[in-house]
């Protein structure tokens, strides 16, 4: 069956979790339209979902809605709605006579098996072509699938998916859960195939399906240019121009490289994706990868202690994303109790009748030096600088937090004092205890926070600052040593400078913070 190969573009769907679905009404009608000049077999629309979403957005929560996002020349019977099952009523669910698409696919997690396929079943009834896609399917033991097969069965859907949620499939797993379904599922059933390319393996694991499914339709997902969450998805221009040189395919790849070039392009140069070490981590530990990106998002700690950290997931709860759940098992890794009692004390002695400057690691303490140098011939204050050593500055204190920071200082002969959750450090350092003066917020083991904490619990009213700019949208400007770039992306640096903004606020109610350098802080809100 040379022609039983078909592609399903989700780029509108799936690859909306980068921007937030918000492709705009008249970028996704020029996406839609290129892709049925391109002869894509099937194109997903974006998810059906009575979720909150603005009129720009890929997301619909009327089958209204998806007419508007139309071009004119697209035939219904290509189009394809994903719905997660518990987001959409089926009572919403207009017959397909009076529908502006023809398919819809319905996701569901293992525990909802029962209810979602009784679902699925009504979505056929409304005359839809089927498609039930069980996601992590990697997490059915062979008896569970077994079951879940013969179920599917009794409904007969249009297809029935092999979906690689976390991006763990070997060509040697692949090919155990091709066999089960393909031999004991309805041969009147397509089969779909969903990876994520967290370990690079979705072409060739897409290549290993072509050889081997001949008896029956196999339908395989794609995004443009890889587009999706984390480390991406299958290429289309890739498989469908493999296609075209293997199996006498029809794909226009022009068309579908316009779309990279106008208008994935410009997407990918804000808020990137694809392969890194955190999504393979994830895919390695098989877990959901925000496990992962919420550990390197930290700035915090190396590769291998977030490896061991994911290992600690139970095996119950790596699917599903709980953010409680890894912030407490990275507070569970570092929290080592000690005694800081003589610590703070030599500390506060230390400060007693000086001024503290405190210095962070921006730009602004190379660019305006003669200010803070002024500033210190000016007060002679208690110089602490965090997580870096200051080769321009004689500090008297480096305070470090961060693992990863501290593993770069070496032969350092100032005072230095690190939090507990540092390990290996020299038999000289003044240690105090982690957990005790962490925030309650988003960035609770911030550095500058984490030091503002034991200052107030030391009852010092009063503080200089320099070097603290906040981010920028270009990495470069954000440290005045390039060393120090970190791989933070450009859209969490808004994010990072408001939480900061807000922490700063509270905290001026207890302790005088004043900026001799200039900062992104919202300054008008904090003092």
């Amino acid at each position: 069956m040379i022609n039983n190969i078909k592609i399903l573009d989700c780029t509108l769907r799936d690859g909306g979790y980068i921007n937030n679905w918000n492709f705009g009404l008249d970028k996704s009608k020029i996406v839609l339209e290129l892709l049925y000049k391109a002869n894509l077999d099937y194109i997903e629309i974006g998810f059906i979902t009575k979720d909150k979403s603005t009129s720009n957005q890929t997301l619909f929560d009327s089958f209204d809605k998806i007419k508007t996002f139309l071009p004119i020349n697209c035939k219904k019977e290509n189009l394809v709605g994903m719905i997660t099952f518990g987001k959409f009523p089926i009572e919403d669910v207009p017959n397909c006579n009076d529908s502006p698409i023809d398919v819809i696919r319905v996701i569901f997690k293992k525990n909802q098996k029962n209810k979602a396929l009784d679902y699925c079943k009504k979505i056929k009834e409304k005359g839809y072509k089927l498609f039930i896609n069980p996601t992590f399917i990697d997490q059915y033991n062979d008896y569970e699938l077994l079951e879940l097969i013969n179920e599917v069965n009794k409904i007969i859907p249009y297809g029935f998916s092999i979906v690689d949620s976390m991006g763990t499939l070997k060509e040697i797993d692949l090919l155990r859960l091709y066999y089960i379904i393909s031999n004991n599922l309805n041969r009147n059933i397509a089969i779909g195939f969903h990876s994520h390319n967290n370990l690079q393996l979705s072409f060739s694991n897409a290549q290993c399906l072509m050889k081997i499914c001949k008896d029956r339709e196999l339908i395989i997902d794609s995004t443009v240019f890889g587009m999706g969450r984390g480390a991406g998805n299958l290429c289309t221009e890739l498989i469908t121009q493999y296609i075209n040189d293997n199996y006498e395919g029809n794909y226009n790849i022009v068309h579908i490289l316009k779309i990279v070039d106008e208008q994935v392009d410009p997407i990918f140069a804000q808020n990137p994706w694809g392969y890194s070490v955190p999504y393979y981590l994830a895919a390695i530990n098989h877990c959901h990868p925000n496990y992962a990106k919420y550990l390197v998002d930290k700035q915090t700690v190396p590769v291998e202690m977030v490896n061991d950290i994911l290992k600690k997931l139970p095996d119950s709860q790596k699917a599903t994303y709980d953010v409680d759940l890894i912030k407490q098992l990275y507070l569970d890794k570092f929290s080592k109790s000690v005694s800081d009692i003589e610590i703070v004390k030599w500390l506060k002695d230390k400060l007693l009748n000086k001024k503290i400057l405190i210095l962070a690691p921006g730009k602004s303490i190379e660019i305006e030096k003669e200010n803070i140098n002024k500033f210190i011939q000016l007060n002679n204050p208690f110089i602490v600088s965090l997580n870096f050593y200051p080769e321009i500055y004689d500090s008297n204190l480096i305070f470090v937090s961060n693992i990863k920071r501290f593993s770069s200082l070496e032969n350092i002969e100032t005072s230095l004092m690190v939090t507990s959750n540092i390990e290996n450090y020299p038999q000289n350092a003044m240690v105090i205890n982690y957990s005790t003066y962490l925030s309650n917020s988003k960035i609770y083991d911030n550095v500058f926070l984490i030091f503002l904490n034991l200052l107030i619990s030391m009852s010092v009213k009063n503080i200089y600052v320099a070097g603290l700019d906040g981010f920028s949208s270009i990495n470069n400007e954000n440290y005045y040593n390039n060393t120090l770039i970190n791989s933070a992306r450009e859209r969490e640096f808004g994010e990072r400078n408001q939480i900061m903004s807000q922490e700063l606020q509270k905290l001026s109610n207890k302790i005088n913070i004043n900026f001799i350098t200039k900062t992104k802080y919202n300054m008008q809100e904090i003092l």
